[in-house]
């Protein structure tokens, strides 16, 4: 699905028929090559797992809103933004390269419109989330297209528009090169080491959805302690 797709076409009786406050959550994830094997093995439980966290509180599911977008040498969304009543994650299979810039893009384009349909829809809106998880290097992209990108989520994060966390999945024998990462995210990148790890990764941010949702547009708040590292 392209971004001409989904801009503007967001069904409007969903609001009329849910009022709740919104918490756009976006997963950017990696589907090149290298992920293959027990990494998207581990992602696919994940986002099962994420599904169920969210429906087990009644208002975190009718307040959040999911979309998943997939890159390799290309970026995808598999996943409009759908209510956390009714989400459904797809399989992720891999295929490709990586390039970062089109799938941040991608990202920042679909939260944009998606906050445009509550403003039409009348809808109280929480700041956006968005979870980036790579194990590789970007061969695939432009530095100058990089480059811009970072500097257009930056911009988005000091706006207070999204919230940007940026993870890299390796293994103690095969360590993910975390540069190109740090350079793309506003706030430093977390390294994640094993499969425990990058499934508890996806359960905070799950936590993190609820505790959101669990607050008014605008309060501030605070995050669950990021205990994926312990494992």
């Amino acid at each position: 699905m392209s971004i001409q797709d989904t801009v503007g076409v967001y069904d409007q009786a969903e609001f009329a028929d849910n009022p709740e406050a919104r918490c756009s959550i976006v997963l950017i994830l990696d589907v090149s090559g290298s992920m293959g094997g027990l990494k998207m093995q581990t992602v696919n439980q994940a986002l099962v797992k994420f599904g169920e966290i969210i429906k087990e509180d009644s208002v975190t599911a009718l307040r959040a809103d999911v979309a998943i977008i997939e890159f390799d040498h290309d970026a995808r969304v598999v996943q409009d933004f759908t209510n956390g009543t009714d989400f459904e994650p797809p399989t992720l299979s891999v295929k490709g390269g990586t390039n970062y810039s089109k799938a941040v893009n991608l990202a920042l384009d679909i939260t944009e419109a998606r906050k445009q349909s509550y403003r039409d829809g009348g809808i109280a809106y929480y700041r956006s989330l968005a979870y980036f998880l790579s194990d590789g290097y970007p061969e695939h992209d432009d530095a100058s297209e990089l480059s811009k990108a970072a500097d257009r989520l930056k911009a988005a994060e000091e706006s207070r528009g999204i919230a940007f966390f940026c993870f890299g999945i390796g293994s103690p024998d095969l360590p993910v090169d975390m540069s190109a990462l740090n350079e793309l995210a506003p706030r430093a990148a977390i390294e994640l080491t094993n499969m425990e790890q990058l499934e508890g990764s996806i359960q905070w941010l799950s936590r993190s959805v609820a505790a959101v949702s669990q607050s008014q547009p605008g309060e501030a708040i605070r995050l669950p302690e990021p205990d994926y590292l312990d494992f």
